[in-house]
């Protein structure tokens, strides 16, 4: 049977401009079963006086399982706007690819996004890696990941177009605990390193916690991204916490 997952977003507080550069796939992995999987999450806030400001975001992932072969696509876009003035308009998408061996697997992905607030006009990556699973027990888990994938990056700014091209390390670390009955802690770390510069890395660190219940789910989620070495003039890091409801429609 076709499950249908749509998630509103509730608060949203962002200490910086909202700009995806690593995609985090990972709480659709623990609901895609046999069954074809959707999550649909929408985000958004208005305000209107001594300022106008638009701040919408819209996601979409999509999961299968086909025997040891799992397949999962995501989408997002997010505007912002603030007295009419355009601070994104960004458009990303990834295409990832297991297969599973027992509790572990192996993988591949392609990625494209562009963030208008980083001024980056696009980003492509194509990767694999291998996922170890550590340990397992009545849906609790802790997984760690290794790949390589290349990047092909294009930024403009005052000075021109800035070409990067680089192959970066991947280290992932995945991990759900149970906290109490139907409360439950999600949490991804990815490290991303460049192959020719280690002090050139990436980091993304999203902690979630669920409130489940008996029609609906209740989350409150953490993200964290950093660039240790920006290739344009902008800010290292992005934060956001965010509340939010997931309701299941079978």
């Amino acid at each position: 049977m076709k499950k249908f997952f749509f998630t509103i977003i509730l608060v949203l507080i962002s200490t910086s401009i909202n700009s995806q550069t690593i995609l985090n796939t990972e709480k659709l992995l623990s609901e895609v079963d046999s069954t074809f999987v959707t999550a649909i999450s929408f985000e958004g806030d208005f305000q209107s006086g001594n300022i106008d400001l638009v701040d919408v975001g819209l996601s979409i992932q999509i999961g299968k399982k086909v025997n040891k072969s799992i397949y999962r696509l995501i989408i997002g876009y997010q505007h912002q706007s603030e007295d009419n003035e355009i601070l994104s308009n960004d458009v990303s998408g990834q295409l990832r690819y297991n297969y599973t061996i027992n509790k572990n697997s192996i993988f591949t992905f392609f990625q494209f996004q562009n963030a208008k607030s980083l001024l980056m006009k696009h980003r492509y990556l194509i990767g694999l890696g291998y996922r170890q699973n550590i340990f397992s027990k009545n849906g609790q888990y802790l997984d760690l990941s290794y790949g390589l994938f290349h990047e092909n990056e294009l930024y403009n700014n005052n000075i021109g177009e800035i070409k990067v091209n680089n192959l970066r390390h991947s280290l992932s670390l995945f991990f759900k605990v149970d906290l109490e009955k139907n409360i439950f802690l999600n949490n991804s770390l990815y490290l991303q390193y460049n192959t020719s510069d280690l002090k050139d890395y990436r980091s993304f660190f999203e902690p979630r916690i669920y409130f489940e219940f008996e029609k609906f789910n209740m989350y409150l989620s953490s993200r964290n991204r950093f660039h240790s070495k920006p290739y344009v003039d902008i800010k290292r890091s992005d934060n956001e916490i965010l509340v939010g409801f997931e309701i299941g429609l079978n």
